[in-house]
C-alpha cells in the first residue's frame, strides 16, 4: 500500500452487528458520504478501474499486507465494487442502491451497507453483502490459500445477473 492511503474510521469499535443502531446509522452515513473519494483513491493506488486488473492487484496487495490489514482494504474494495455494480445495473435500467441492512440479526449483512433493489429476484428483501464476499476473498489471499485472482469479476457478474 501507499502512504497516501489510510484505513477508513467509521467511529465504531468492534463489529457493526454489535453496535447500537444509532452508531450503525452514523457509520453507514459516513461510509456513503466518503465512498466516491475512497473509490477514487483505490483506483489511483491500483492504477486501474478495470475489475479484472483491480482484482489481481488486490489479491497481490492482500498477500503483502497480511491478514491483520485486509479488513481495512476490504472496506474500500467493497465500496469500489458496489459502486461499479450499481452503475452497470443503472445502465441496464436497474435500480440497485446501498442500504443499511437492519433485518435479521443473524445475517452476515446485519447493520452493514448492502446492495438492495434487485429486479430479477422475487424476494423484495433480497440483498447482496458485497463487503462479506470481498473480505472473505481477501482473507484467503492474505493467508495464501487458493483464491481466484479474478474473484471480483465473479462477484460483479453474479450480482448483475440478479439486478
Amino acid at each position: 500500500m501507499d502512504d497516501t492511503w489510510t484505513p477508513l474510521d467509521l467511529g465504531v469499535v468492534g463489529p457493526l452487528r454489535d453496535a447500537t443502531r444509532a452508531d450503525a446509522e452514523r457509520a453507514f452515513a459516513r461510509l456513503m458520504e466518503v465512498r466516491a473519494g475512497r473509490v477514487r483513491t483505490l483506483e489511483a493506488l491500483a492504477g486501474t478501474g478495470d475489475t479484472r486488473a483491480l482484482s489481481s492487484w488486490l489479491a497481490t496487495t492482500a498477500r503483502a499486507l497480511g491478514v491483520e490489514r485486509t479488513s481495512d482494504l476490504a472496506v474500500d474494495a467493497a465500496l469500489w465494487l458496489g459502486e461499479r455494480i450499481i452503475s452497470r445495473a443503472a445502465d441496464d435500467g436497474g435500480g440497485l442502491r446501498w442500504e443499511l441492512y437492519t433485518g435479521v440479526k443473524k445475517s452476515t449483512g446485519y447493520q452493514r451497507a448492502v446492495l438492495t433493489g434487485f429486479r430479477k429476484v422475487d424476494d423484495p428483501r433480497y440483498y447482496v453483502d458485497v463487503a462479506h464476499f470481498v473480505a472473505s476473498w481477501l482473507e484467503l489471499c492474505a493467508r495464501r490459500r487458493a483464491a481466484r485472482e479474478d474473484f471480483l469479476v465473479t462477484i460483479e457478474d453474479t450480482t448483475l445477473a440478479d439486478a
